[in-house]
C-alpha cells in the first residue's frame, strides 16, 4: 500500500495541483526569484530553458512570466516553500479556494473549518477570529439561544452544591437556605438573556 501510495505521488508531484494560471505577476517573479536564488544565474537558465535576457526582464516585470516558466520553476521548490512564498488571496486562488470566477469553494472552506474538531490551535484561532470580527452577530446568536433557558430550582442543584461541587461544597443547610431565597427572588421563572446577567451582576457589585 506504502509503495502504491508513493508511486501516485511521484505521477502527481504537489505542483500538479496548483492552479498556475490565477498566480498574480508578483507572485510568479517571487517564486522566480527563489529559484535562482537556490540554483544560481547559470544553472537557472539551463533549468528553464531561456536567455539571460528574457530572465532580467520576467525578473523586472517587462515581460509576464508564461505558465510553463512557471510551472518549470515550481519543479526546483518543495510544497513548503511554494506556501511560503505565495500568500493571502493567491494562494487561495492556486489551491481552488477561490475559483477563477472570483466565487468561493466553499465545500473545501468547510472541511477546513471542521478540522477545528481535532485541532486546538485551528479552533482558537477560528474562536479568536470570530470573537475579533463577527462581536455583535455572535452576540445576536448567543441571545436566540439563551431564550429557551429559564431558571428553576431543583432539589438536584441542592445535591450539587452539597456533594459533588468541585470546590468549597455547601455542607450548612442555613447557606443553602440563604442561596435558595436569593435564587428564588431574583432569578425563579426569570429567562436567561444579557440583560439578566448584567443586572445580577451590577446589583451584587452594588450590595457587595
Amino acid at each position: 500500500m506504502g509503495d502504491l501510495l508513493g508511486e501516485i505521488m511521484s505521477a502527481n508531484p504537489w505542483y500538479t495541483r496548483i492552479n498556475i494560471s490565477v498566480l498574480s505577476d508578483e507572485a510568479r517573479r517571487a517564486i522566480l526569484l527563489r529559484v535562482k536564488e537556490k540554483l544560481g544565474f547559470t544553472k537557472i537558465l539551463e533549468a528553464l530553458g531561456i536567455a539571460k535576457g528574457s530572465l532580467h526582464n520576467y525578473l523586472h516585470g517587462v515581460r509576464r512570466i508564461p505558465d510553463k516558466i512557471v510551472e518549470k520553476t515550481l519543479r526546483y521548490l518543495d510544497e513548503r516553500e511554494f506556501y511560503e512564498i505565495v500568500q493571502g488571496v493567491d494562494r487561495l486562488r492556486a489551491v481552488g479556494v477561490i475559483r477563477e470566477d472570483g466565487t468561493i469553494d466553499y465545500s473545501l472552506i468547510l472541511q477546513a473549518i471542521a478540522l477545528a474538531t481535532r485541532d486546538e490551535y485551528l479552533k482558537q484561532a477560528l474562536l479568536k477570529f470570530t470573537v475579533e470580527n463577527f462581536r455583535e452577530d455572535l452576540r445576536k446568536m448567543l441571545g436566540l439561544g439563551l431564550a429557551h433557558v429559564v431558571f428553576k430550582w431543583e432539589p438536584g442543584f441542592e445535591e450539587f452544591l452539597r456533594e459533588r461541587k468541585k470546590r468549597r461544597r455547601v455542607a450548612d443547610l442555613n447557606t443553602i437556605t440563604y442561596y435558595r431565597n436569593l435564587f428564588r427572588k431574583y432569578l425563579e421563572g426569570k429567562t436567561l438573556s444579557e440583560e439578566l446577567v448584567e443586572y445580577v451582576v451590577n446589583h451584587f457589585k452594588q450590595v457587595a
